[in-house]
């Protein structure tokens, strides 16, 4: 019987609300003859909470974190440390990462699994996202069009062997990825640095038949700080690999497609005539307000063009750009 351990960190702002919902989503969960743990890794520098108590109550595993080291990357490398044996190796075949916002097909962890035991190569495997929220006003509703277009991506890449990045890691990862070794807790984005060594090292992540909600920010302001950090992680990863990528020893395919992930949102602006062209695979999709939804692209595509440019003015005049958290929607 195979091992799943489930880790999903919960920041110090996460009500416990959103904690319930989370419980009711990963219980929906099918695990077939998996043998799979829940472990909540709760930010706590204020000591144990109702959310540790709520936890304690339903018998769910939880690690209360005294601080809040690395964010979200530290608390994934909290959980690790948590299932790790002496030698290094994790006490799991599988480790499969959510935030407490997301809502997972009831199938997920199958096909996850599936698709990671047919691959050799692969290390891991998520589905396409959307947009649970998307009631939430018109910038949640843009965002929701974003992630059509992103999972009309994802397909492609699939297909022709291109660079695919699940955001968050949220997905299905083999154990021994983590043997010895943890996530970056000093980068902006530490799923692009995870999965840019992934394709550096020959291995890759792949898409599997099945889906993962979660909810996207609700004003632009939060959009605005989400995407200059994107943006930041994007500008980190070209400086750290921008030698190593391209000699690795991998398709020419993913390259081109890598280098093009990393560079193209810096001139967003350029992807508007696509925008307009592409309103047409929302009402095909079954979208509603095709038309406000297409306007919100054409505003995303400009504010996603000036987020790149405060990340390039960031990181000439060494500034840090600032982690800033996001209202959650309970739901």
């Amino acid at each position: 019987m195979k091992k799943i351990r489930i880790f999903i960190p919960v920041a110090t702002f996460e009500p416990l609300s959103i904690i319930k919902k989370s419980l009711i989503s990963q219980q929906k969960l099918i695990i077939s003859d998996l043998d799979v743990k829940l472990i909540y890794i709760v930010d706590c520098p204020d000591g144990a909470d109702e959310r540790i108590q709520y936890l304690q109550n339903e018998n769910i595993e939880n690690i209360c974190r005294l601080d809040t080291r690395g964010r979200r990357a530290g608390a994934i490398n909290d959980g690790l440390q948590s299932i790790r044996k002496p030698d290094g190796t994790l006490n799991a075949d599988y480790i499969a990462l959510f935030d407490v916002d997301s809502r997972p097909d009831p199938d997920f962890l199958l096909q996850c699994t599936s698709v990671l035991k047919r691959d050799s190569n692969s290390v891991i495997a998520s589905g396409v996202r959307y947009i649970i929220n998307k009631d939430s006003g018109w910038v949640a509703g843009s965002i929701a069009a974003e992630y059509t277009f992103f999972e009309d991506v994802y397909r492609l890449s699939e297909k022709y062997d291109g660079f695919k990045q699940f955001n968050g890691l949220i997905g299905v990862i083999k154990a021994h990825a983590f043997d010895d070794m943890q996530l970056n807790e000093q980068v902006y984005c530490e799923d692009l640095d995870f999965t840019q060594n992934i394709y550096i090292s020959g291995k890759k992540p792949v898409l599997a038949e099945t889906k993962v909600g979660e909810q996207a920010p609700t004003t632009i302001k939060e959009v605005y700080n989400q995407r200059v950090r994107w943006m930041s992680g994007s500008l980190e990863g070209l400086a750290q690999n921008i030698i190593s990528f391209p000699r690795a020893q991998i398709p020419i395919t993913r390259r081109i497609a890598w280098f093009i992930s990393m560079t193209l949102p810096f001139v967003a602006f350029i992807l508007m005539p696509f925008v307009l062209i592409y309103s047409l695979r929302l009402w095909a999709k079954g979208h509603d307000h095709v038309i406000i939804k297409t306007s919100g692209l054409l505003f995303h595509v400009w504010l996603i063009t000036f987020c790149g440019a405060v990340a390039i003015k960031n990181r000439l005049f060494n500034k840090k750009t600032i982690w800033a958290q996001s209202k959650r929607t309970d739901i």
